[in-house]
């Protein structure tokens, strides 16, 4: 059973899981750990699921409620997918989408930024989970997620890989933790670096913090 259900059933929580990027890894961990329900069960996607952002782009891109998110779109015919020049964003994950095809792109992220916009006006309680790739916005981040929740509760977790966090907000609750190894960091979606023992402990970590976050949520 999913831990959504799970933590409802023992804690009356209803919660809902909005990955911040900067990659797919929240996403994909938080649903091989069943923290996050799968998309074939009603759960919805959003727009930093399944691309790779420049992390300050999405502080950006949430301040401004994704005014620019289209803007300076190009298909690079080299790599295959599209791009937000100069590689703010990497849409790596569309592939199927060609040089023809910018139009279902767009309309593809329109429906994850609506599904973003309606569920971060709930009331039930909001993780954000970030991981972070080339430096920590974790800051600006959260005042631009308060400006949207208000009062309505809402956890930002960061994933700190790199040792880079530098903050005095106590309610911004990071676990800093290393990759495996370089050649994991580089693999980590491939089953056997997932399988790994060091892949299972390194996901477990994340998966726990997570867990005892929510949990804490109600003490």
């Amino acid at each position: 059973m999913n831990l959504q259900y799970l933590l409802y059933n023992k804690y009356m929580i209803k919660i809902n899981i909005i990955p911040l990027g900067q990659n797919c890894l929240p996403r994909t961990l938080l649903t091989r750990w069943k923290i996050k329900p799968r998309k074939i069960l009603g759960e919805l996607t959003f727009p930093f699921d399944l691309a790779v952002f420049e992390t300050r782009e999405i502080t950006n891109l949430i301040k401004t409620d994704f005014e620019e998110f289209f803007y300076n779109l190009n298909y690079r015919d080299d790599e295959g997918f599209w791009v937000k020049e100069p590689d703010l964003i990497k849409f790596v994950h569309d592939k199927n989408f060609k040089n023809k095809d910018k139009e279902k792109l767009i309309n593809k992220y329109l429906e994850r930024i609506e599904n973003f916009r309606r569920i971060i006006k709930e009331p039930n309680l909001i993780l954000f989970i970030q991981l972070l790739g080339d430096c920590s916005d974790c800051d600006n981040l959260y005042i631009e997620l308060k400006k949207i929740r208000g009062d309505k509760p809402f956890i930002l977790a960061i994933i700190d890989t790199q040792n880079i966090v530098n903050t005095h907000n106590s309610e911004i609750k990071i676990l800093k933790l290393h990759f495996p190894s370089e050649e994991y960091k580089q693999h980590w979606w491939e089953k056997k670096y997932y399988n790994s023992k060091e892949g299972i402990e390194f996901e477990k970590q994340i998966a726990d913090f997570c867990v005892k976050l929510i949990e804490n949520s109600r003490k």
